[in-house]
């Protein structure tokens, strides 16, 4: 892209995701009241609300660059190859178990950090439940969306090196994510960061988005999961304030998002190495 387009692609997407979270969120405001802005709770509407705001930029973002880049819509969900849906699933299952690895292993290291109170289910447990597992895929594939496949590009196309593209892109994506989840507690933009560049990573290794988008879902599902069930059949609440996100957790979860990415290397490395299947028309193979 010509660079001006890419800058108006790396500001639109950011400001897109906030006008759209703005108008959604007035829905939830009308019918719960305003929230705390510091500690808000998750509630099953907030979680509903997330989802579609979140979906809603990922179909503008993808509108946006394809026309910018005058690329087919696919392209901003792969490269090289079409979108795969069984490495999405293998993504899904392998992801799952490492995301839940790192919640026991914090659960038995770092109790503390968790945040996690009493286990109980309740009518508002059940009803989170039902909005995680319905809304909360929409709002982390949306996220990998917009900000992987959209930004990484956007960013590296200021660029003719791959290197400094790929490195640039990474960068300006992880600060772009960091930024629209407002935190102060430097623990919790640092994990944001790793998160988004391991995802980035997941996307150039695979060539496409089926990995970032399993482990985001994964990794936000259960931990969505877990949080309602241990909030004391309440509604958990969300604190990205200076001192909220505790070292231990965040360096354990820091290190699952590493495994992921060697999960991702070593499936599409045996992919690679695999031989070529033989198609024999008559005499000739092919």
């Amino acid at each position: 892209m010509a660079p001006w387009k890419s800058l108006v692609v790396l500001i639109a997407i950011p400001v897109i995701l906030l006008v759209v979270q703005v108008i959604v969120f007035q829905v939830v405001v009308l019918i719960e009241g305003p929230a705390d802005p510091n500690k808000p709770a998750l509630t099953p509407l907030t979680i509903a609300a997330s989802g579609v705001s979140t979906a809603i930029t990922a179909v503008l973002s993808t509108v946006l660059v394809a026309g910018m880049a005058k690329v087919p819509w696919r392209a901003v969900f792969r490269h090289r190859r079409a979108f795969d849906p069984r490495r999405l699933g293998v993504y899904l299952l392998g992801a799952a178990g490492l995301v839940g690895l790192a919640l026991l292993v914090t659960a038995l290291i770092a109790p503390e950090s968790t945040g996690w109170g009493v286990f109980e289910i309740g009518a508002p447990t059940i009803a989170i439940l039902v909005a995680t597992l319905l809304a909360t895929p929409l709002q982390s594939a949306g996220e990998e969306i917009a900000f992987r496949g959209g930004v990484v590009p956007a960013a590296g196309s200021f660029f003719q090196s791959a290197r400094l593209a790929v490195v640039f892109g990474i960068v300006v994506s992880g600060a772009l994510f960091a930024l629209v989840h407002v935190s102060l507690d430097p623990w919790f933009v640092s994990y944001v960061f790793v998160i988004s560049a391991c995802t980035a990573f997941m996307g150039l290794i695979s060539g496409g988005l089926e990995a970032a988008m399993a482990f985001h879902v994964s990794n936000n599902v259960l931990a969505g999961i877990v949080n309602a069930l241990f909030a004391g059949g309440g509604s958990s609440v969300v604190d990205r304030g200076a001192g909220s996100g505790p070292g231990a957790s965040v360096i354990i979860l820091m290190v699952m998002n590493v495994l992921v990415v060697v999960l991702v290397w070593r499936v599409e490395r045996a992919k690679r190495s695999r031989p070529a299947r033989t198609v024999r028309t008559g005499t000739s193979a092919v």
